[in-house]
């Protein structure tokens, strides 16, 4: 069976859910699977569905697998999708109908099923989004995402790069749930460490990248004060909270520094 898209998952520990979101898609794509914490557990989907590629990859961060599972992309259009995402039936199908309708689009944005959306909407400024649906050669063109960050506002960064280019970046009327968390549960906290550091330093990075340092530096300077007093609070009174405002802390000081989103998750 040939189709118009590829739909790219990057999987972290998400063996316990990626199911979910793969059933969702079923035979209207090719599935392509980056897994970046090496669950070979995973290579058993390629038995059940013929669609569906499986490709282990060294944990360096969202940007980075979605690019490798981009190079591989051979349709014409692909959706890059998170495991925690459930589209609608035959949503990929309506997404593609969609992109007809529109002359030289440059990305397209289903909509969460709780805020419904009664036509496609043109938007100015980024928005989050765990789906996003490209032309390949678009993609391409405009250097997909940007590698240095590990996790959190990729998705954003490259929205902006295309509104900057005059692309039309659409939210439209195709629907989909997003169940927030990915990852095996027995893995909460240290996944919250790590998101906690990496928010703090992409955050940092993209105002700086698309601003200036000092702008960045007025704007996450309050989040830096917070996250200092609260971890010389939560030091004496709860250890949990100490850790998470820890990694706040300590992703706000290596952004500022420059240095690279080097943390990693340590879980076996």
């Amino acid at each position: 069976m040939k189709f118009q898209t590829t739909a790219i998952l990057v999987s972290f520990k998400s063996n316990k859910i990626i199911e979910n979101s793969i059933k969702k898609i079923n035979n209207t794509a090719y599935i392509v699977i980056i897994e970046n914490s090496k669950n070979r557990d995973l290579k058993q989907l390629e038995k059940k569905y013929k669609n569906l590629k499986v490709i282990f990859n060294k944990n360096s961060g969202f940007g980075t697998a979605a690019n490798i599972g981009a190079r591989l992309v051979k349709t014409k259009y692909m959706l890059f999708i998170s495991p925690d995402t459930l589209i609608e039936k035959n949503g990929i199908q309506k997404i593609e109908n969609i992109s007809k309708e529109f002359d030289n689009f440059g990305i397209l944005l289903p909509t969460e099923d709780k805020y419904k959306l009664k036509k496609n909407k043109k938007i100015t400024e980024p928005i989050g989004s765990p789906l996003m649906f490209f032309e390949k050669n678009k993609f391409k063109k405009f250097g997909g995402f940007d590698e240095k960050y590990f996790l959190y506002y990729e998705d954003i960064d490259l929205q902006n790069r295309f509104i900057k280019k005059n692309q039309k970046v659409i939210k439209i009327n195709v629907f989909f749930k997003h169940l927030y968390g990915s990852h095996d549960k027995k893995f909460n906290f240290e996944i919250e460490i790590n998101r906690n550091w990496h928010y703090m330093w992409s955050r940092f990075y993209y105002i700086k990248k698309n601003y200036s340092f000092f702008y960045a530096l007025i704007c996450t300077l309050p989040t830096f004060l917070r996250s200092l007093i609260k971890l010389i609070l939560y030091f004496l009174i709860s250890k949990k909270k100490y850790f998470i405002y820890k990694a706040r802390f300590l992703g706000l000081i290596n952004s500022y520094f420059g240095k690279k989103s080097w943390y990693r998750p340590s879980i076996k």
